[in-house]
């Protein structure tokens, strides 16, 4: 505190004011100024600054004071003494005091309060920056939490998505429009697609642009930077491109890329990288299982394809003989194994002459009216053996050898017949000459007895002349339209052919002159055929019947023998070509195919089957039947 007194009254106030230390120093008393002295004094000291002072003005006894002067920016405090009462100098210093002291004490408070408020503030702005740190980390926590649940709950869909569909036959389109779905997510795209490396080098590439979807086969490598790709791109589908990126597709068995065209150079790339770094493996397994799959489809598809084509019958058999595949069953389930004899002749045991068997190709008849060639080969599959054979059909080019044959033994026989006839029939034209004349001769001197074997031999020459003539009607064939000829007729010189098969046999002939319309030499080879196939089908002595009845304006000629019938399985296959109930060697299997197919060349027909009686088979019945004429 400093007291400022005017000269005239310090004489008067030196005590007050060397006491003036005891007042202390505090820092607001330092401040503070205490102006003692008359109205002059005091004008001559208002303040420049903004310290406290306080005035004590002296008035002089007779003085009349104008108070109205201006000490500052505000009214300061003062008091007014008296010059007879300057000894209370001290008692308004220490009023002053306790004022400034009082002031100073509020002011302190009021700083501290201050203080206080301003740490408060600064405390509640610390919080309340703190508390806005916390908000946008729980924020920033929350996002990434909830961005951390929609990845994973993206991931998972995809992989139930991926999981589910993989099997479907399109799932490369359904898996593009799902990328798709979630990619347009972060951004735009133009389109999205996949390019997989063909055998040629080439890129066979599938696009969807979320409208459709294309496929194309351009020669783009998709292993150059993305800028000299997008210009190649650009140059294939000509035109405008928009910004390529490609990701390789990792655990693929091929060259295979996933490629976005994208058109907003805003995008987040890193986004997309995101998306795909945990889909790129998942997707690309997935799609190398699938993509194998389907090639395994179009090959088996093909090998089907080409399996079924063969015209005979095909198979893959084990060694067993379990059929594992054949072009002549649609059978799709395996695990009951069939055996191919089973499925393809219905026997119960294996063939005779099966390849297996005879460890070569073989040349035999599969079933009755079927003669095949077959060639096989043999391959190993775990450890196992299999065999795969095809049966060509060669019953057309076999039937067609054996009427060659048939024809070319018909024909040596009508040429043997016809030097025959020329070479017999002299002598017997000679002999027949001779016995005539020895008859007739009048003049003769020949006993009864000689002209009786006389008329035996001319009967033994005409009746050889007889076969001969027969014999060459037989075994030629001429090309001749359907005539009036006597069924009787034609038995009689068939007959006449077959006497040494029939001669240890019993036969019974009841046959009218009845006519039909034929060809008596095609006519002959049949009943020649079905005589003689009766005489061997009865291995000791039998009977032999041939009659006729009429039927529904049909003729019936019937025969039958006393054999042992036929078997159910052969009867129903008696015309077949290659059919024969006979040893090897002993048949061609060709007779009644042959007989069938000549009767039908004269709109007539061929009937056989076994005769029952009581229940057992006692012989066999050929019936030949004829329109009525």
């Amino acid at each position: 505190m400093q007291i400022i007194v005017q000269e005239k009254f310090e004489n008067d106030l030196q005590e007050m004011i060397l006491k003036k230390s005891t007042w202390g120093h505090s820092e607001s008393k330092k401040t503070t100024h205490i102006i003692i002295g008359d109205l002059n004094f005091i004008k001559s000291h208002v303040p420049l600054t903004d310290i406290e002072i306080f005035y004590v003005l002296v008035q002089a006894s007779d003085e009349i004071l104008d108070l109205n002067f201006d000490i500052g920016q505000q009214k300061s405090p003062f008091q007014i003494l008296q010059q007879s009462e300057l000894a209370k100098i001290n008692e308004v210093i220490l009023q002053i005091e306790s004022q400034v002291d009082r002031q100073f004490k509020i002011q302190q408070i009021k700083t501290q309060i201050q203080k206080k408020r301003k740490e408060l503030e600064q405390l509640n702005e610390k919080l309340n920056l703190e508390s806005e740190k916390q908000i946008l980390s729980l924020e920033q926590s929350h996002r990434e939490e909830t961005q951390k649940n929609f990845s994973e709950k993206s991931l998972l869909h995809f992989l139930d998505f991926i999981q589910s569909e993989s099997i479907h036959e399109e799932f490369l389109n359904l898996l593009i429009k799902f990328l798709w779905k979630d990619l347009k997510k972060i951004g735009r795209l133009y389109q999205i697609g996949f390019s997989f490396k063909t055998f040629s080098e080439k890129s066979n590439i599938y696009t969807y642009n979320g409208l459709e979807e294309h496929r194309s086969v351009f020669s783009v490598d998709f292993s150059q930077p993305n800028e000299a790709l997008t210009h190649q791109m650009a140059d294939a589908w000509g035109r405008p491109m928009g910004r390529i990126l490609t990701w390789s597709l990792p655990e693929f068995s091929r060259v295979g890329y996933f490629f976005v065209e994208i058109i907003d150079q805003q995008i987040s790339i890193a986004l997309i990288e995101s998306y795909l770094k945990e889909r790129l493996v998942i997707m690309s397994l997935y799609l190398d299982r699938w993509m194998i799959a389907k090639e395994y489809e179009v090959l088996v598809d093909r090998w089907n394809r080409t399996f079924k084509s063969f015209s005979g019958q095909v198979h893959v058999i084990d060694e067993d003989y379990n059929i594992y595949q054949s072009n002549y069953s649609d059978r799709k389930n395996f695990s009951k194994e069939q055996k191919c004899y089973e499925a393809l002749v219905g026997r119960k045991d294996p063939c005779p002459d099966c390849p297996l068997k005879q460890t070569k190709q073989t040349d035999f008849m599969l079933k009755p009216g079927l003669r095949v060639k077959t060639y096989f080969s043999e391959f190993k599959y775990n450890s196992k053996k299999y065999f795969f054979i095809i049966y060509e059909d060669i019953t057309q080019v076999h039937l067609l050898k054996s009427q060659v044959i048939h024809s070319e033994k018909m024909s040596a026989l009508g040429r043997l017949g016809n030097h025959l006839a020329h070479e017999l029939n002299n002598p017997l034209t000679g002999i027949k000459s001779y016995v005539q004349t020895l008859i007739e001769d009048p003049q003769s001197a020949i006993s009864a007895s000689i002209k009786a074997d006389l008329n035996e031999i001319l009967k033994a020459t005409l009746r050889s002349q007889h076969i001969i003539k027969n014999f060459i009607n037989f075994s030629q064939k001429s090309e001749q339209k359907l005539e009036k000829i006597i069924f009787s007729e034609v038995l009689q010189n068939t007959l006449t052919l077959l006497k040494s098969v029939l001669r240890p046999h019993r036969l019974f002939v009841d046959i009218k002159p009845t006519a039909i319309m034929g060809h008596s030499q095609d006519l002959q080879q049949v009943l020649f055929n079905l005589i003689k196939n009766s005489c061997q089908a009865m291995t000791s002595a039998g009977t032999i019947k041939i009659y006729e009845d009429e039927q529904n304006q049909k003729v019936y000629f019937h025969i039958e023998d006393s054999g042992p019938g036929f078997a159910d399985e052969i009867e129903k296959n008696l015309f077949e070509p290659f059919m024969t109930t006979k040893n090897n060697g002993e048949g061609t299997g060709l007779g009644l195919y042959l007989s069938k197919k000549l009767m039908k060349n004269m709109n007539a027909d061929i009937q056989i089957k076994s005769i029952i009686q009581q229940n057992k088979k006692v012989g066999a019945k050929i019936s030949i039947i004829f329109d009525k004429v």
